[in-house]
């Protein structure tokens, strides 16, 4: 979406001559028309925004939801509300948060590991005692991957000569979310991350390695129908790709007994273990500058 310096000033209420000059001065990233017409992308001002502290007072112009103006950004606190607004199934609420912790400046990394997952603990928490229902739970799910897929509208594309990673939930896996929480937090770092999916035969993630040529593939491992099955076809699996890939195994259900059974490149308990592996990697690759 581009909007103009006119539509900018109404979503901050500032001046017009404002906008223009943030444009002209370069603190805010501008593309012009063949008519030599100021223009800016969304995605430009949410990071101007983010970097300036400015206020977004009418963010429906920009086509997200209104904020609330929250005194005090707390996370734990933010968590409790999410998980109240997931099981009142009122998705804008839900989103208001998420927008707003968005425009503070925090990254969608921290956003994932502070608010958003708690929440879903919680939730799993109070269906496990019987303070909620399992509708109030797969319609939470169903909000979260909007929220998800909010946050990826807001960071941008990575470059086509980024890094690519693949991967997704292995078969009896029917967790979704943790796929895409790793999709976004590595695109937000600079790669070219693609959930597969959840509930997939490691045939076809073999298959995914020969189409796509990756350099990193990650299997979520939330649930294992069958241990045994399980590691007989990941050994041959390994066994074929080890070497060509860098394999990364997470999830609820690869206790320490299942892997040390298995061969990997790393196991990485949390997202934010495996953005740093991700960095690391990065950084690694870079040429040295020279002096």
């Amino acid at each position: 979406m581009m909007l103009s310096p006119k539509q900018i000033a109404e979503a901050l209420q500032v001046s017009e001559s404002s906008v223009k000059r943030w444009c002209d001065s370069g603190r805010l990233q501008t593309q012009y028309t063949s008519g030599g017409h100021r223009r800016v992308g969304t995605k430009s001002l949410l990071q101007f925004l983010r970097d300036s502290n400015k206020t977004l007072v009418h963010p429906e112009i920009l086509g997200l939801p209104a904020v609330q103006g929250e005194e005090e950004l707390n996370p734990e606190t933010l968590s409790e509300q999410l998980c109240e607004a997931l099981l009142k199934l009122n998705e804008s609420r839900c989103r208001e948060i998420i927008s707003e912790l968005y425009l503070t400046g925090l990254s969608v990394l921290q956003i994932m590991e502070t608010v958003i997952v708690p929440a879903l603990h919680l939730i799993g928490d109070r269906w496990v005692c019987g303070d909620a229902q399992i509708f109030q739970e797969r319609r939470g799910c169903e909000i979260v991957t909007i929220l998800i897929h909010d946050l990826r509208r807001m960071i941008d594309e990575p470059p086509a000569e980024a890094p690519l990673a693949i991967g997704g939930a292995v078969s009896g896996d029917l967790y979704r979310i943790p796929s895409l929480v790793i999709e976004t937090v590595l695109k937000e770092i600079g790669w070219n991350a693609t959930s597969l999916g959840e509930n997939l035969p490691l045939e076809t993630f073999a298959s995914a390695i020969e189409a796509l040529k990756p350099t990193l593939v990650w299997l979520s491992l939330s649930y294992i129908r069958d241990t045994g099955q399980f590691l007989k076809e990941y050994q041959n699996f390994y066994e074929k790709y080890g070497d060509r890939v860098a394999i990364i195994i997470g999830g609820r259900a690869a206790t320490p007994e299942l892997l040390q059974q298995m061969k990997y490149f790393s196991y990485c308990e949390t997202a934010e273990r495996l953005v740093e592996l991700c960095q690391t990697w990065t950084s690694l690759r870079q040429p040295a500058q020279s002096s």
